[in-house]
């Protein structure tokens, strides 16, 4: 029987085929990003910062609004860029925390904010959300993390019984409920988000863009 003198041809096209395909995940792979996180002017948000967590003075040229879920994996990644900044620009720059838990993906994510609202009350917040993120693996697969939550306020010195008696109580759940709605009024859909004035940006942020996008706000070359 006669070979196809097509089949050459349809080889070679699948040769070349692999080739591309390779040199595709080869880039993909191993050349560098030049993509950057830039930030998107948005005339139309608005924000009532006052039953939120702040850090900073409270007349910085610039504030830096954060949305994010204390379950959220990349929320736990932004969150080391969050801690950057509250230590590099700290006396120029006014952070304000706001909960948008995504219950629907983290079933978790609402008491944890609540943990933390009842660690607010005794003026540890921002030390419990790090320890969230840092203990997230644990907490974010149990049934109950109540046990977790309450160990966590042992180990920053927080009374344990306040503190327990204000999360079975869900003391400060209205506070998360107001920054929900206002995280959606504002077209917040993702985790995490963050404002810095009326620019958005999402994403786990580097240093790298927080340092580009704050001196550009704060006019520092």
């Amino acid at each position: 029987m006669p070979s196809d003198p097509r089949k050459p041809l349809i080889f070679g096209i699948i040769a070349l085929g692999v080739l591309m395909l390779g040199g595709i995940i080869w880039a993909a792979v191993f050349l560098p990003s030049e993509a950057t996180n830039t930030g998107t002017y948005d005339a139309n948000v608005s924000f009532n910062d006052t039953n939120d967590p702040t850090v900073g003075p409270t007349d910085a040229k610039v504030t830096v609004r954060i949305f994010e879920d204390f379950e959220c994996p990349a929320c736990r990644t932004a969150s080391q860029g969050v801690q950057y900044i509250r230590k590099t620009y700290g006396d120029k720059v006014r952070i304000v925390w706001n909960d948008f838990p995504l219950e629907s993906i983290h079933p978790n994510a609402r008491i944890a904010a609540n943990a933390a609202r009842c660690a607010e009350e005794q003026g540890k917040f921002w030390e419990f959300g790090d320890a969230l993120y840092s203990a997230q693996d644990t907490w974010a697969s149990q049934g109950d993390p109540t046990g977790s939550f309450v160990m966590i306020a042992k180990q920053l010195g927080l009374n344990d019984a306040s503190f327990s008696q204000c999360l079975t109580d869900r003391q400060d759940d209205s506070k998360i409920a107001d920054d929900l709605k206002e995280g959606n009024a504002n077209r917040v859909d993702a985790t995490p988000t963050f404002f810095i004035g009326n620019t958005r940006m999402s994403g786990a942020l580097t240093n790298e863009d927080w340092d580009r996008e704050l001196k550009k706000a704060l006019g520092i070359k």
